[in-house]
């Protein structure tokens, strides 16, 4: 059975790759991770992730096109970032959000609400 695929959008590298390996070590196989708007876009067109995880605060870009993108295909995702609901954009508040810093138990029960599992 096939692994399922997580899109990880995360500027900040170490942030990243903790977020990878906990990822992977909990059976999912990660998409990225993408450090920018441009990248993380370029990313879903090959491969269609069944749940993504996005850092709102792109190195002075957010990744609310990313979400826009994500929503437009069906995928469920999460906000992961020290922004609280009220400073994302108001279009953007009723959407999932994680805080940083976050428990790896925290990520991997938000996807599995987000799957069903």
């Amino acid at each position: 059975m096939a692994k399922p695929t997580i899109l990880v959008v995360e500027d900040e590298w170490l942030v990243a790759i903790d977020i990878v390996e906990e990822l992977e070590a909990a059976g999912y196989e990660v998409i990225g991770p993408a450090h920018c708007v441009a990248d993380a876009l370029s990313l879903l067109e090959p491969r269609s992730p069944v749940a993504a995880v996005l850092d709102v605060n792109l190195r002075g870009e957010t990744s609310y096109p990313i979400a826009d993108a994500l929503e437009h295909r069906g995928v469920p995702f999460t906000f992961l970032s020290s922004y609280t609901r009220s400073q994302l954009d108001e279009g953007y508040q009723n959407r999932p959000l994680l805080s940083k810093p976050m428990t790896p138990a925290r990520l991997i029960s938000r996807l599995g609400e987000m799957l069903g599992d």
